[in-house]
C-alpha cells in the first residue's frame, strides 16, 4: 500500500490533473467529489461539508458542535480509504491527519502568484483581479483550516517531503520522479493498528452523531479483543450508562470500560479536535 498527500496552492495544477497523476501512479484518488459521496452515503448533509472544508470555521461555528462533527465525519471517511492500497489524498491535511499513523509521501505543489492568477482566470472565465482575490481567500483558508484542526502551518515546507513547482515541472515529469520516493508498505502490524484506530474512530463519530447525548472531548479506545475503553465528560450518571449501551451494541465490540466522568461544573462546549 503506497500512500501519497497532495498539498496544492490554488491555481498551481489545472482542475482534474491530479486524478491523471494518481491514475498514472495508480493510486486511488480521494478528492472533494470523494468525500461528498461518502458524506452522503452516511446520511450527513452536505452543507456541512460545504460550511467547513478546507476553512477556519468562523466564531459561532468554532464554539459549535457543527465543526466538530464535520472533523470527525472527514477522519472517519479517510480513515476507512486508507484501509485501501495505493492511496493519495488532496488537500485537507492529509499530512498532517497521517502523521504518526502509516508512512507516506507528503508532496506540495505550488507556482508564482502571476502563473497562479492566469491559470484560475481562465479556468473560472473571471478577470486577474478577482482570481487573485480567490488565491489569497484560498492560502488563508487552507493555513488557518490546518491550524485549527491540527495546529501546524500548511504553508511551513519543513511539513512536506517534496515541493514542486508546477510552472517549471509537469504532471508527466512529477509521475516520472514520485514512484522511487514513494515509501514501503506499512508492515502486518502497522495495518492492524490502523485497523485498531478506524473502529475507535468509528465509534467516537457515531456518538458524537446522536444530538442529545451531550458526550464532550471524548476519548476512545479499541483494542484487538474488542474492548473499547471511554474517556470523557458527561451530564449524568444516566447518560454515562447510556453511552455504554450504545456502545456495547457496535459491530466487534466485546466489552466496555467505561471510564466517562461526570462533570457539573463548567466543562468547555468544544474544544479543537487537535486538543482532545
Amino acid at each position: 500500500m503506497a500512500v501519497l498527500t497532495i498539498a496544492r496552492e490554488l491555481g498551481a495544477m489545472v482542475g482534474g490533473e491530479e486524478l491523471a497523476l494518481c491514475n498514472t501512479l495508480k493510486l486511488h484518488c480521494v478528492t472533494k467529489a470523494t468525500l461528498e459521496k461518502r458524506f452522503a452515503e452516511m446520511g450527513i448533509e452536505r452543507e456541512l461539508l460545504q460550511r467547513f472544508d478546507e476553512c477556519r470555521p468562523g466564531l459561532l461555528g468554532a464554539i459549535s458542535k457543527s465543526a466538530e462533527y464535520y472533523w470527525e465525519t472527514l477522519r472517519t471517511v479517510l480513515l476507512q480509504e486508507l484501509m485501501q492500497d495505493n492511496i493519495a489524498f488532496v488537500g485537507r491535511g492529509g499530512n498532517f491527519l497521517l502523521s504518526g499513523l502509516v508512512n507516506c509521501l507528503r508532496i506540495k505543489l505550488i507556482a508564482p502568484e502571476p502563473f497562479r492568477i492566469r491559470q484560475i482566470a481562465t479556468q473560472q472565465s473571471i478577470s486577474e483581479a478577482e482570481a487573485k482575490k480567490l488565491i489569497r481567500q484560498s492560502d488563508s483558508g487552507r493555513e488557518k483550516f490546518c491550524k485549527f484542526y491540527y495546529g501546524k502551518s500548511w504553508s511551513d515546507p519543513a511539513n512536506y517531503d517534496l515541493i514542486v513547482n508546477t510552472e517549471n515541472i509537469s504532471m508527466e515529469e512529477l509521475a516520472d520522479i514520485l514512484p522511487a520516493l514513494l515509501p514501503a508498505p506499512p508492515s502486518e502490524t502497522q495495518k492492524k493498528q490502523l485497523g485498531l484506530t478506524l473502529q475507535a474512530q468509528i465509534i467516537r463519530h457515531t456518538l458524537l452523531g446522536i444530538p442529545d447525548l451531550q458526550l464532550l472531548c471524548p476519548d476512545v479506545q479499541f483494542d484487538e479483543n474488542g474492548t473499547v475503553t471511554l474517556h470523557g465528560n458527561v451530564p449524568s450518571v444516566s447518560v454515562a450508562k447510556r453511552i455504554e449501551e450504545t456502545v456495547k451494541n457496535m459491530p466487534q465490540v466485546t466489552a466496555v470500560d467505561n471510564q466517562l466522568t461526570v462533570a457539573t461544573g463548567n466543562v468547555p462546549n468544544r474544544l479543537p479536535p487537535m486538543m482532545h
